[in-house]
């Protein structure tokens, strides 16, 4: 037992311990940090059907359960804050406040980079089956889903890709106003797959929120600039 704060991370897609290790390293001065690896990711399987965040959402509640994780920080990155704001939202009673970093909460209906995805998923193994690309078909795909800012898919099959399909549908804006925890928000100016322009309009909706934006930050902050990181979260949760 500790009387350092508890930090409970939901990474991003694809994040798990292992990416977060040196962030969880440096915030160990101050936190009793832990990264759950979410189903499909790290150490924990795949589920067998079709999880959306209410599904992950739930996950995380019984996890906490299971460990015995009371009253934490709960910090939610890119795909995690989605799950985050989902929880923080219908389980406000479980933490003691909110920290979303590049939260991919805002999931437009369409974009451009969204029509891009479409037209790859649909039509992309009709085109990779032509034999003038037949031969570079996978350094075609690579770049294919590069482009229109999914290169999540291409690492992604079977009933992992149906949750990708899934949650990347699930815009969470909605829960954004009822969000009564004090809550930070943290930016890259430089984040190209949750611009900043998400950041700032997921500020103005949550309800005293405290926006913290990061001088060419990118979206892997914690692993790009971790001790800047920490320092944004160390003086919202040590007010």
């Amino acid at each position: 037992m500790t009387d350092k704060p508890m930090l409970l991370i939901l990474p991003g897609w694809g994040g798990s311990n292992e990416t977060w290790k040196r962030f969880l390293s440096l915030a160990s001065k101050d936190y009793d940090a832990s990264c759950l690896d979410l189903p499909c990711f790290g150490d924990t399987p795949c589920p067998s059907t079709r999880w959306g965040i209410s599904e992950y959402a739930q996950f995380v509640v019984e996890e906490m359960k299971r460990r015995a994780i009371i009253k934490p920080l709960l910090l939610g990155h890119s795909f995690g804050g989605q799950i985050a704001v989902r929880l923080a939202a219908e389980h406000p009673e479980l933490f003691s406040k909110l920290i979303l970093v590049g939260a991919a909460v805002v999931r437009p209906k369409f974009s451009i980079r969204r029509f891009l995805f479409w037209c790859i998923a649909k039509i992309g193994h009709l085109l990779f089956r032509l034999p003038m690309v037949e031969e570079g078909s996978v350094f075609a795909k690579q770049l294919l889903y590069r482009l229109a800012a999914s290169p999540d898919y291409l690492e992604t099959a079977g009933i992992k890709r149906d949750i990708f399909k899934k949650v990347i549908r699930e815009d969470q804006r909605r829960l954004l106003p009822s969000i009564t925890l004090p809550t930070l928000v943290v930016w890259g100016t430089h984040d190209r797959y949750t611009p900043l322009r998400y950041g700032k309009r997921i500020f103005r909706l949550i309800p005293h929120a405290r926006l913290e934006i990061i001088p060419k930050g990118k979206h892997g902050l914690h692993i790009q600039a971790p001790e800047r990181l920490l320092e944004k979260i160390r003086a919202f949760v040590f007010l």
